[in-house]
């Protein structure tokens, strides 16, 4: 990615709970077609460490050890006494047909593991907070672990301590002795040549992301497709690597680590470059290339530095756990299981984490909605801008610089677009939010929509206020 191009993420599909269900299930159920048993979760922050299962379409679901033991039985000739046997051989405990009975109907039937005619025709999908969204494809799953196989070898030890050891030397030459001075002077000079910068710099992206497959890759897991989505207001890129679950913890860091790593062989191939042809961008595109490394080890939105701290902390998905451990700070008498149910120390590191997401999402977000109108009609008129611009480099056959102008103009208006979705998506949480807590209770339901046509009228007079709703 480019700074103005976007941020690149590793994917993984968020486990999603176990939810509850009435129905019969058949006298010797089977599993849906595609389900695929992932085992425990390892280097886990809980407890009691859940395992895993994946359907078909890549949702993966936690399980507690007693209803995967079930599942794990689950082949469409046994019947639920049969079933009930052989897990409580499993589990050391006495299980009777009756309870794998209601385990079948009220849990794994409705989450589309059984392959049953009560089975839900859309099974629930996580919907997780701060998502990648509008995916689209750039490298099939075959192509993926094709790369995988091929540039497996690049993950051996001692060629991993030569790519850091000769980043460090490159890193010394330029930053303290060589500086970036050429590069910069020749984008002021000729800014055609930020055409150079943004090619080189998307290649490094996809590049990036190879690395999350090899890496996976490399630790026995299947990487899925690598592709291209919005994320937030930005042009990302991304490696679906949900098959690393499988993994143990240090596999799982070597795939979220990969992208990071592939960025410093990616340097080494642009320093090799600048030796043979002292071309002084390329040192440019190599500063770029750290600052996006920097900026992929935030952990506060899903980047590569979530990852890596959901990893090493044993704890699948993170932004699952903001409501449950603000319910447990602020309210009195029973505590969230999903809380209580980690260990010590991940529970004080991750609830560390949610009390500092929450005041910089809150301000990052709260900031936006507040200035919202005023933000739009800067980025469109400088879209505008820049679209004009760009006809007129056309209409003098300058096709390089209409290409710089078209490309400024596209990112302003993904920026535009991403910003509209966000307070989108926002509001139509908040909406869901406010159904659910009021359903079955006119009050509450009538209280709901007082507020929120109060928080809009609000909103609305800021606006006013503040003057951003003149000038469209």
């Amino acid at each position: 990615m480019t700074v103005a191009a976007g941020h690149v993420s590793t994917e993984r599909t968020a486990p999603i709970p176990v939810p509850e269900g009435m129905r019969e299930p058949a006298k010797a159920p089977r599993l849906a077609d595609g389900v695929e048993l992932l085992g425990e979760y390892q280097g886990s922050g809980y407890s009691q460490p859940p395992s895993l299962v994946r359907r078909a379409d890549g949702q993966v679901i936690q399980m507690s050890r007693l209803l995967y033991q079930v599942t794990c039985r689950i082949d469409g000739s046994r019947g639920p006494a049969a079933i009930a046997e052989l897990a409580s051989e499993d589990l050391g405990r006495s299980l009777t047909a009756d309870q794998v009975r209601h385990l079948i109907t009220s849990k794994l039937l409705p989450l589309g593991i059984i392959a049953d005619e009560g089975a839900p025709a859309v099974p629930p999908k996580a919907d997780p907070l701060l998502a990648l969204r509008a995916r689209g494809t750039l490298l099939p799953e075959r192509a993926a672990n094709a790369a995988g196989v091929l540039l497996r070898p690049l993950f051996r030890g001692p060629l991993v301590v030569a790519v850091v050891a000769s980043v460090v030397a490159v890193d010394y030459w330029l930053f303290a002795a060589h500086g970036l001075g050429g590069g910069l002077r020749q984008v002021l000079r000729d800014p055609v040549d930020l055409l150079i910068v943004l090619g080189l710099t998307l290649v490094s992206a996809v590049f990036h992301e190879c690395g999350h497959a090899v890496g996976c890759r490399y630790g026995g897991a299947r990487p899925g497709v690598v592709g291209v989505g919005i994320y937030l207001v930005w042009l990302s890129f991304f490696t679906n690597v949900t098959d690393s679950y499988r993994l143990s913890r240090a596999g799982r860091l070597r795939t979220d680590l990969g992208g990071l790593y592939f960025n410093l062989i990616f340097i080494l191939a642009l320093a090799g470059i600048y030796e043979a042809t002292s071309a002084e961008i390329l040192l440019l595109v190599i500063a770029i290339t750290h600052l996006e490394m920097l900026e992929q080890l935030l952990p506060f939105v899903r980047f590569d530095g979530y990852f890596i701290l959901s990893d090493l902390v044993g704890v699948p998905d993170l932004f699952a756990r903001v409501a449950p451990i603000l319910r447990s700070v602020t309210a009195r008498g029973r505590r969230d299981p999903r809380v209580t149910g980690l260990r010590r120390h991940a529970r004080i590191v991750v609830t560390g984490w949610v009390l500092c997401v929450i005041p910089l999402l809150t301000v990052s977000i709260g900031y936006l909605v507040l200035h919202l109108p005023g933000i739009n009609r800067a980025l469109w008129r400088s879209a505008s801008r820049q679209a004009h611009l760009a006809s007129i480099a056309a209409a003098g056959h300058d096709f390089a610089m209409a290409a710089v102008d078209a490309i400024g103009a596209l990112l302003l208006a993904l920026s535009l677009a991403g910003s509209l979705y966000i307070v989108i998506g926002l509001a139509r949480r908040l909406t869901t939010a406010g159904l659910r807590w009021s359903a079955g209770h006119p009050t509450r339901r009538l209280l709901a929509a007082l507020a929120g046509l109060a928080g809009m009228a609000a909103l609305a007079a800021f606006w006013a206020m503040q003057g951003q709703l003149r000038g469209w």
